[in-house]
């Protein structure tokens, strides 16, 4: 399933709303955007949404939780 970004907190949220938009993991909707019109579009393209789903396992890290658990342990 995509990630669907609405109304992050400007700043940090936001920076990672548009990082995961530009990997082509997320879609970012905007306060002026037509939600209904892009989720329409974007439900009635399953090539979308796996690809979108092929993003996500390429960026991910795997172990990051364990790996930052590390590390905040020592």
């Amino acid at each position: 399933m995509p990630i669907i970004v609405i109304n992050p907190i400007p700043g940090q949220e936001e920076e990672n709303a548009s990082f995961l938009e530009n990997k082509g993991v997320a879609i970012w909707i905007k306060k002026h955007d037509d939600a209904g019109k892009i989720l329409e579009k974007l439900f009635s393209s399953p090539e979308k949404m796996q690809k979108m789903k092929v993003n996500a396992r390429l960026l991910a890290k795997k172990n990051s939780c364990k790996d930052i658990c590390e590390i905040l342990l020592g």
